[in-house]
């Protein structure tokens, strides 16, 4: 399967979580890594512009695709139950190394939508070796998304 991922350009090819491990995410706790990826480059972007001030629009932007091998992909997407917080369940999940991958749902896309997902992936699981980046290309959000 193939994710996708968008990131300055200096950054893109850098798999190491280590952004999210700096300054903590939905499903990591700071001190963490946990590499964010989309399964789509549309919802690769969505994600990057709800997190982005609209009149300062990123710039020096590029996207990934990254290759994961199917079989170690997670079935389902996770659905907590309502008591459980996503960060403590994912800062959980990245500590025991139990997967590579994890398919959550976006907060922009409703739960019961299935064809678009965000994963996380465990930078520090034994089969990370195995994700690699297979294509980097510019990336610049259109003028009317930003504006």
């Amino acid at each position: 399967m193939v994710v996708y991922r968008i990131a300055r350009k200096e950054r893109i090819e850098d798999l190491s979580g280590r952004g999210a491990e700096l300054f903590g995410g939905r499903w990591n706790e700071k001190g963490i890594p946990a590499l964010y990826t989309s399964s789509s480059l549309s919802l690769a972007a969505l994600e990057i512009l709800v997190h982005t001030d609209k009149l300062n629009p990123p710039v020096n932007m590029a996207y990934a695709k990254i290759y994961v091998p199917d079989y170690l992909l997670s079935i389902k997407i996770l659905k907590l139950p309502e008591d459980i917080v996503e960060v403590d369940y994912g800062s959980k999940w990245l500590k025991e190394k139990s997967g590579l991958m994890l398919k959550v749902p976006s907060v922009i896309m409703p739960y019961e939508y299935e064809h678009e997902y965000n994963l996380i992936i465990n930078p520090l699981h034994e089969d990370f070796k195995k994700v690699f980046v297979a294509e980097v290309h510019d990336f610049s959000f259109d003028h009317r998304l930003v504006l």
